[in-house]
């Protein structure tokens, strides 16, 4: 089972963190949800304190997290996904319309890993075999704020990466470099979404899709929007919530 954490009463809520991180990189978001939601935050497989077992792509992490909703005996829930939490929630949009009320990906783009992309992807998973977690860790997390982060925040996410075993981040990787192009699909998805980008992002490709469903707004802020400016996150995102 996957460990989460859960607080508040109202609509559920799921949140889900991105690659190298763990739930509580929504800690400064999640107080203000909690008086309205019912808000349930996730760590990935391999991530934080949920073990991994044998997750390869996307769909195996979606899997794991509808098992936790069925133990929860939740449906039509909103997910909240950064990062490679959006991927994940785009591919529980395609495989599990049941349990998706609306989806809100934060910093993620539908867009499948170019063949370069892919490229890093294989040097990135050779790093963790020879040099462990931490060497990614200090080669992608300054990216991820654009090298322009909080001290405070940038340390709190080395914390958080620390928290992935070396197998856990090589199955995020594979995953990450195997999923699929989403665009088409969304496009013909019949739910509310909303895609937060950020004019700081270094790591996301931009996507033009055509669904009228589909509410883009965007956030003065890195990769880590929600640890950049938390104000300005949450008020984006109540703004499609309400």
């Amino acid at each position: 089972m996957l460990h989460y954490h859960r607080q508040g009463t109202g609509e559920p809520l799921l949140l889900i963190h991105g690659f190298l991180s763990t739930n509580r990189v929504y800690d400064k978001v999640r107080p203000d949800l909690i008086d309205t939601y019912d808000v349930i935050s996730i760590d990935l497989p391999g991530h934080g304190k949920s073990p991994l077992s044998n997750e390869k792509t996307v769909y195996d992490y979606t899997k794991r997290i509808i098992e936790l909703l069925t133990f929860l005996k939740l449906k039509r829930v909103t997910w909240i996904g950064h990062s490679l939490g959006g991927y994940i929630t785009m591919a529980a949009v395609e495989k599990y319309t049941d349990y998706v009320k609306r989806a809100a990906f934060v910093y993620s783009s539908p867009v499948a890993d170019s063949e370069k992309e892919k490229a890093q992807r294989v040097e990135h998973i050779a790093l963790v075999e020879r040099e462990g977690v931490t060497a990614l860790a200090q080669k992608r997390l300054p990216l991820y704020f654009a090298f322009q982060g909080n001290p405070k925040d940038v340390i709190e996410a080395f914390r958080h990466a620390e928290q992935t075993t070396v197998e856990g981040a090589k199955a995020a990787l594979h995953a990450l470099k195997e999923r699929p192009n989403q665009v088409e699909m969304l496009d013909r998805v019949d739910i509310p979404m909303l895609f937060i980008e950020g004019k700081k992002d270094l790591s996301e490709s931009p996507f033009h899709a055509t669904s009228t469903q589909i509410t883009k707004v965007t956030t003065n802020t890195s990769h880590m929007g929600m640890m950049d400016n938390p104000q300005e996150f949450i008020t984006e995102l109540q703004k499609w919530l309400e």
